[in-house]
């Protein structure tokens, strides 16, 4: 959808908000080992994404978001902390380890307000930037959504969840790896790097001591999975940075087929003057 493709959209600024909420409040209680069940920490890191990117967006420029990060920092910071206020009322659960909660919900709220910020300047630069009444070509920054959906597919896949829990924990630890991932794969976009087997190596051992990691986070789960929970996080991983790596290889070699397409048009000379 050419709509996501522009990370300063409604539709995507409301992804920036569940990925931020839903991804931090369930790796936390996964990394704690809080017995909140994952599937209402989802509903309600869904319902204070919503509430907050909706109130920031319709206040975008009441508030001067788009003056700088740093409004979208302050404000993301107080509307979270008044959001996940009013949540604790109809969210018993949050009432054990609320500090923790509450410190991680203004945690959480700055990054999406500075995010909302930055995707609109972002943009709004490489609009400016395009050719008047063509489509806006957004490059690599258009592909954004890509890592988050490759982590959970990966996850997923790996996983094979059997309860809805089970299945959440699992797309939100295996969507914000993707992100990780992501970084890795900006190495395939040097030529050089391409030619040799760097991408996959990285994709072996990044993928490999990520997913170990990731995997330490579903202790709780054990008795619900496949294997031992660093099996199955290692084999998550590096499923999750071939598949990204693969990606950023296509994307790397796309661009390089651009450029030299457009390096090789030659601009016709102008004619020479006769000799006097």
């Amino acid at each position: 959808m050419d709509v996501l493709k522009q990370r300063s959209s409604w539709p995507s600024s409301i992804l920036t908000g569940l990925i931020g909420w839903n991804g931090f409040l369930i790796i936390v209680a996964l990394a704690f080992g809080y017995p909140t069940p994952p599937s209402v920490l989802f509903l309600v890191g869904t319902l204070a994404a919503v509430v907050q990117v909706v109130a920031l967006r319709l206040l975008f420029f009441v508030l001067k978001l788009d003056r700088g990060l740093a409004y979208g920092a302050v404000w993301g910071a107080i509307t979270a902390a008044l959001i996940f206020l009013g949540e604790s009322v109809f969210f018993p659960q949050l009432g054990e380890h609320f500090l923790v909660w509450f410190l991680t919900a203004v945690y959480i709220g700055p990054a999406v307000g500075a995010f909302l910020s930055y995707f609109y300047r972002d943009d709004q630069e490489i609009e400016a930037a395009a050719t008047p009444g063509q489509p806006v070509d957004y490059g690599r920054d258009g592909h954004w959504l890509e890592p988050f959906v490759f982590g959970a597919v990966a996850y997923l896949w790996v996983f094979m969840p059997r309860t809805a829990d089970l299945a959440l924990a699992a797309l939100v630890v295996g969507a914000m790896s993707g992100v990780f991932a992501a970084g890795a794969s900006h190495f395939v976009l040097f030529s050089y790097v391409r030619r040799t087997g760097i991408p996959f190596l990285i994709g072996l051992v990044g993928g490999a001591v990520q997913g170990a990691l990731t995997g330490l986070l579903f202790r709780g789960f054990a008795d619900s999975l496949w294997g031992d929970p660093i099996a199955v996080g290692t084999s998550a991983g590096v499923l999750t940075y071939l598949l990204t790596l693969a990606r950023g290889h296509s994307l790397a070699c796309e661009e390089a087929d651009r450029e030299k397409a457009e390096g090789n048009v030659s601009t016709p000379e102008p004619p020479a003057e006769d000799a006097e």
